[in-house]
């Protein structure tokens, strides 16, 4: 696969990464960012509970607001870790030459 850039240099790919290796960075992005999204809920959640039980918050209140929370943790975290697993072993498998 070829491309012309704007600047008229040819570029051209060398190599692909590897069913296998696509694998290990979708394993890798999905262990790190559900062990971290679950890490930052934990401590987060902890304080949002109790906070909400000295308020007198029934139990499905606070953990409704709990959920929220676990989502809204969860997306910066994926993005994140998606960023930095194909950052550090895709975009490297990929050669690009002049």
């Amino acid at each position: 696969m070829s491309s012309i850039a704007l600047d008229g240099n040819t570029k051209r790919m060398n190599k692909e990464p590897t069913e296998f290796q696509y694998f290990k960075a979708w394993l890798l992005f999905f262990a790190i960012a559900t062990f971290g999204t679950w890490l930052i809920t934990l401590v987060i959640g902890s304080f949002a509970a109790a906070f909400l039980h000295a308020g007198g918050a029934s139990l499905g209140r606070a953990g409704l607001v709990i959920q929220i929370i676990s989502v809204v943790i969860a997306i910066p975290v994926s993005y994140v870790t998606f960023r930095g697993v194909v950052g550090k072993y895709l975009m490297p498998k990929i050669i690009w030459e002049d």
